[in-house]
């Protein structure tokens, strides 16, 4: 006799979801390691996920998990993966804006939310002078990072000189 389990609905890890080109990225930590949905990271490359490419990875780059809301488990790909990825099976130069962003912006989010204890160094993207950018907020202050500045002022003494 087979027995069957049902899960609730709310049963299931729950992600963190970023937008970009108006399309979502979930990711979330597991094991103290960032995780995102392989179906997004190919919408985002505008790529499709195939057998093909799921067996160039390493069997610890993949693994299925049920996501909070969800009726089937979705294949999800380890940071490595995501990388590799991007590099090699869904390369195009453009992707290389999409790889800095996850580096600097996406993983470090996932990284805070999961290590969440106050006086904690937090990266945040704040909109200054029009730009987003990542922000880390440690004691009390604000940090950019130093090439983050560099444009700032790039871009600011170039509007000035009209």
């Amino acid at each position: 006799m087979t027995t069957s389990i049902t899960f609730p609905a709310d049963h299931g890890l729950t992600p963190h979801t970023f937008q970009r080109h108006n399309r979502r990225l979930r990711g979330l930590m597991i094991e103290q390691q960032p995780w995102f949905v392989l179906r997004d990271v190919a919408r985002l490359t505008n790529s499709h996920v195939t057998p093909r490419i799921t067996q160039k990875l390493d069997a610890d780059q993949l693994r299925w998990e049920r996501l909070a809301g969800a009726q089937e488990d979705e294949l999800l790909v380890s940071e490595s993966g995501v990388y590799a990825l991007l590099l090699v099976y869904f390369f195009h130069p453009e992707n290389r804006s999409l790889r800095q962003w996850l580096c600097h912006d996406v993983v470090p989010a996932l990284r805070d939310a999961h290590y969440d204890t106050p006086g904690a160094p937090r990266y945040q993207q704040r909109d200054i002078q029009g730009q987003m950018l990542s922000v880390l907020e440690w004691q009390g202050k604000q940090w950019l990072r130093f090439v983050d500045a560099v444009r700032m002022m790039e871009s600011g003494a170039s509007h000035g000189r009209h």
